[in-house]
């Protein structure tokens, strides 16, 4: 197992997802989360260097955090990896409060 390289520390969650392109929509659950990316599972992963939106259910009573951009960066299974690449500064601030709110919760 290669050791975790990441700069930011991400965290364990199971949030409802909704991601792709303009296209096509798909389900699936984001399983770890930090500001800067997440790791998720869905029944049709998207290709690796492949770019997707992606909409995170915080599951707070606020709507879903909208990542405009993100990029497959790893697959495995029904697994994949993905970097946030674009994001509304309104959005980001939501995503990092809730970030901190895990980062906080013992």
């Amino acid at each position: 197992m290669k050791p975790d390289t990441r700069k930011v520390r991400r965290f364990a969650v199971q949030l409802p997802t909704t991601f792709g392109d303009i296209a096509k929509k798909e389900s699936g659950t984001v399983l770890n989360l930090s500001a800067q990316g997440c790791a998720m599972k869905a029944e049709r992963i998207p290709a690796i260097s492949t770019y997707v939106s992606l909409q995170v259910d915080l599951l707070n009573g606020t709507a879903p955090v909208d990542i405009e951009l993100a990029g497959i960066r790893w697959v495995s299974g029904r697994r994949c990896g993905l970097e946030f690449i674009r994001i509304s500064p309104e959005m980001l601030v939501r995503l990092r409060s809730f970030v901190a709110l895990l980062e906080n919760t013992p």
